[in-house]
């Protein structure tokens, strides 16, 4: 009876992380994780980081919702050719206001990251 318990409580605690793939605090962690390594890596000043943080944090949640509709789909090419479409636009608006912010020195790094990062605009296979 114990060992009922304790297997219907783990598979209810681990179910919602399956359910949603691309959790909104998923989301907000990539984003703070990228904002961090963005920070590191193109000294950006204290100004910079508040810009850019929040943009980055409004465009990994828009993924993250997008790849939902995409997995909550009927997966077809249409759907999958719509969800890169949707993942691109998301990219490009949000990349061109981040780069407004930066130097052009750090314009220049951040479009090699952001190469670096194009997993980010993959449609989930499953």
């Amino acid at each position: 009876m114990m060992l009922g318990k304790f297997t219907l409580a783990i598979m209810l605690l681990t179910a919602p992380a399956v359910w949603a793939q691309f959790s909104r605090a998923d989301m907000m962690k990539l984003a703070t994780d990228r904002c961090d390594m963005a920070a590191k890596t193109l000294n950006l000043s204290p100004d910079q980081v508040a810009a850019i943080k929040p943009l980055l944090h409004s465009k990994y949640v828009d993924m993250g919702q997008v790849k939902d509709v995409y997995l909550a789909s009927t997966k077809s090419d249409a759907a999958k050719k719509d969800a890169k479409a949707s993942l691109k636009a998301i990219h490009d608006k949000y990349n061109a206001q981040i780069t407004t912010i930066l130097t052009p020195e750090q314009a220049k790094t951040w479009k090699r990251m952001q190469k670096g990062w194009k997993d980010d605009l993959l449609v989930p296979n499953s």
